[in-house]
């Protein structure tokens, strides 16, 4: 997917539409679509995503953190 379509994608996992991406959310995102190891990855991602350690990816930086971790490891944004 793109950046674009990730960035849509991130904000329809916000299920609780706080603007801000939980572990949860992001995990089941994850099984949603089809990956496996999902509670590692989520980790992973929080652990280099989430700046300010407030277990929430939120704030500009901590997405542009997010997408580049995605582009990295998970193959899914080119």
């Amino acid at each position: 997917m793109t950046e674009e379509q990730f960035l849509k994608w991130l904000n329809d996992i916000d299920t609780n539409h706080d603007g801000m991406i939980s572990k949860k959310e992001l995990r089941k995102a994850l099984h949603d679509l089809g990956l496996h190891f999902t509670r590692w990855r989520a980790g992973r991602a929080m652990a280099r995503g989430d700046l300010n350690h407030n277990h929430f990816i939120d704030g500009d930086k901590e997405f542009e953190k997010l997408i580049a971790f995605a582009k990295n490891h998970w193959g899914i944004v080119n």
